[in-house]
């Protein structure tokens, strides 16, 4: 086994050990277990859904992404857990492996989310390396969002996009995100325009912890 594997394997045990005493949302409910599932829109990249299983802070996830404007297909399974690192903040950290067509990659999905105030700072970051030496790494921030709340079930705010790998154009997007709460599970919406181009993204989120 690589030392790299070893050190991630580290990494998640710790991160899941923390979890055990705070889990995050539905995450380590009272009973123990728990899932999710997690479907995306956008109309400028491929339409995703997640889905997985846990027990108390850990979890095991699987997914699959396909752009109808391409016809690319993407499937992902991994790893993960749930934990928090202070009564305001908590993540998600989620180690994958993905194959799209004769490519195989190796992803870390880290998802933050931090209370300041009234303010929720939100973060969707995923790393992607292939397997093969010397191919290109990629680092998409997707999105980044900062809401507050206007009522019970609505907040809003600003979001924005990064996506940045070796050779290519780094592409910065900005926008506004609405969310939308309703029972056991959450909508959400961004609107976003590509400020290193001249492109606009509407991107639809609908996600449920149970």
């Amino acid at each position: 086994m690589k030392r790299s594997t070893y050190i991630m394997l580290l990494i998640l045990y710790a991160a899941t050990a923390r979890g055990q005493g705070g889990a995050v949302g539905g995450a380590g409910g009272s009973g123990g277990a728990w899932g999710f599932v997690n479907v995306r829109y956008d109309t400028r990249s491929s339409a995703s859904m997640y889905t997985g299983y846990g027990w108390h802070g850990a979890f095991a996830m699987s997914g699959v992404l396909h752009n109808p404007r391409t016809g690319d297909a993407e499937l992902i399974g991994g790893v993960g857990a749930a934990f928090r690192t202070g009564a305001a903040a908590h993540h998600w950290l989620a180690f994958a492996t993905a194959r799209a067509g004769d490519v195989s990659s190796a992803q870390i999905f880290w998802l933050p989310t931090v209370h300041t105030g009234v303010v929720t700072t939100r973060a969707n970051a995923k790393w992607t390396a292939e397997y093969k030496r010397g191919t290109a790494r990629k680092l998409t921030v997707s999105p980044l969002s900062m809401t507050v709340p206007f009522s019970r079930r609505l907040a809003g705010g600003v979001a924005a996009d990064l996506t940045a790998a070796h050779g290519v154009r780094t592409s910065i997007g900005t926008g506004v995100e609405a969310r939308l709460k309703i029972p056991g599970a959450a909508i959400v919406g961004d609107a976003l325009r590509d400020v290193t181009g001249n492109g606009t993204r509407l991107r639809i989120f609908f996600g449920s912890t149970f």
